[in-house]
């Protein structure tokens, strides 16, 4: 006969942890070894009174599947411990709770070995779970006004995690903008300068997988939540493919959490601004914006020109002229990965065939990649092209009429004007005979428009292929 413990209202946290121990070793012996290891290893006991105890799971997902198999079994534990039945209370373990538990652990992991420890914090460790990029670095990353304020901060945060006022950062723009380039440079910064302990770099997709096999492939809480934990730099890129997944969501934000109490530093990208990513939950949302959220934009000429020149310095296609980068900076305009993307093709052209490039023999190379070459896009082709694709005029585009059917192709006009052409925004505004205010005006609100309607989207991308 198992032997009841002796416990009082003042002690119930011991109580509840000595409770649990012995329902435990009484569980272990009638529930399936892999079963056990599955679920009861993240199980804690909260507290204890005479005719309740609470249990605390990690997070809804565990709670509702110990709830629904395993809830008599445990009743029956309690039973048998203290030779009568009580009620067990189940519930998942808000972000404090797992602070406490976390730092706990964390005490004894430190306390265990100190000669040890010691050794191992003079070592900065970067956990990743594929191989950084080693040309992702500051240096090689070519600051301009379109990514100037997402470069500041991401040095600032490499430079001195915990100090700053940037926790998370949000880094987001379009595909081939940086984001990643970025995110990794903080690694390499403070891996090569030591300015932390431990470095943690995931794509979302990749913790969603680590999250599902803790779940289903009998991972021990304690290591899946140990990785991050530890980390004093968290580092996630595309937090979008999180959308729609609760129970992920649910974890992520837990971690979360717990890592921003601690004062850890959180770096997050995505392709878009977090408000417009639908399916993620608002409470994470919201603790997006208590840091910084940064974009990258597309880069203007000037930019682009400064790219292939610092691509083309002691590369292999180092033997581009001025005249051939300058044709490519010119008009390859969507984004950085296409413009390495153009230079290295026309270096495998050049070794292939042995021939010097020039401008020439670059515009039939990338025929297929560069279209309308001798067509610059201007704003007045842009009002041409939306003036036809939504049947009104020129004059119209640019007159003070505020008509809907006239306000919507205008603000396309100049979604498109500020989207492939470098002019400013007052150069934009005055092509419309509107101010600068309203120029942003009407930007937000087309970026707007464009997440939700399908039709607009079509039609502006349309418009878009005609004029590239």
């Amino acid at each position: 006969m198992t032997q009841s413990i002796l416990v009082t209202p003042n002690n119930t946290s011991m109580a509840a942890e000595s409770l649990w121990t012995q329902c435990l070793e009484y569980l272990s012996y009638r529930i399936p070894e892999s079963a056990f290891n599955t679920w009861f290893s993240s199980i804690r006991a909260i507290s204890y009174s005479s005719d309740k105890v609470v249990l605390g799971l990690p997070n809804n997902f565990v709670l509702e599947y110990v709830t629904h198999h395993y809830r008599k079994p445990i009743e029956d534990g309690m039973a048998a411990v203290l030779g009568l039945r009580i009620e067990v209370e189940f519930t998942a373990l808000p972000g404090a709770a797992i602070l406490e538990l976390y730092e706990a652990e964390s005490e004894v992991n430190n306390s265990s070995d100190s000669s040890d420890n010691v050794s191992a914090r003079s070592q900065v460790v970067v956990d990743v779970s594929t191989p950084l990029n080693d040309k992702y670095s500051f240096n090689s990353f070519v600051i301009g006004d379109c990514n100037q304020l997402a470069h500041a901060a991401c040095m600032a945060v490499a430079q001195a995690p915990h100090k700053n006022n940037f926790n998370p950062l949000v880094i987001y723009g379009g595909t081939g903008m940086g984001k990643t380039h970025l995110l990794q440079a903080i690694a390499h910064f403070c891996l090569e300068n030591e300015t932390v302990r431990k470095i943690v770099y995931r794509s979302s997709e990749e913790f969603t997988r680590e999250y599902i096999e803790y779940v289903q492939k009998i991972k021990d809480s304690r290591t899946f939540y140990q990785v991050y934990n530890d980390a004093d730099v968290l580092l996630i890129d595309d937090i979008q493919f999180l959308a729609g997944k609760h129970s992920t969501q649910d974890e992520f934000f837990n971690i979360f959490s717990v890592l921003q109490s601690l004062h850890k530093q959180i770096v997050i990208t995505s392709d878009r601004p977090p408000s417009a990513i639908k399916g993620l939950h608002s409470r994470l949302l919201s603790r997006f914006d208590t840091g910084l959220i940064a974009d990258l934009q597309p880069p203007n000429m000037e930019t682009r020109l400064a790219i292939v020149q610092k691509k083309n310095e002691g590369s292999a296609y180092s033997f581009l002229t001025d005249e051939v980068l300058y044709y490519v900076a010119n008009h390859v305009t969507s984004n950085v990965r296409e413009l390495e993307g153009t230079l290295i093709k026309l270096s495998a052209y050049a070794s292939f065939y042995n021939l010097p490039i020039s401008v020439e023999i670059a515009k039939q190379i990338l025929g297929d990649t560069v279209r309308n070459v001798d067509r610059p896009i201007t704003i007045n082709r842009i009002i041409d092209s939306v003036a036809g694709e939504f049947s009104t005029t020129n004059t119209l585009l640019t007159s003070q009429t505020r008509k809907k059917n006239v306000a919507e192709p205008r603000q396309v006009a100049m979604h498109l004007a500020r989207k492939l052409t470098d002019n400013s925004l007052h150069t934009i505004g005055l092509a419309f005979g509107r101010d600068y205010s309203t120029v942003i005006h009407s930007l937000k609100k087309m970026e707007s428009l464009l997440e939700t309607d399908d039709l607009l989207r079509d039609r502006v991308d349309r418009i878009q292929r005609s004029l590239v």
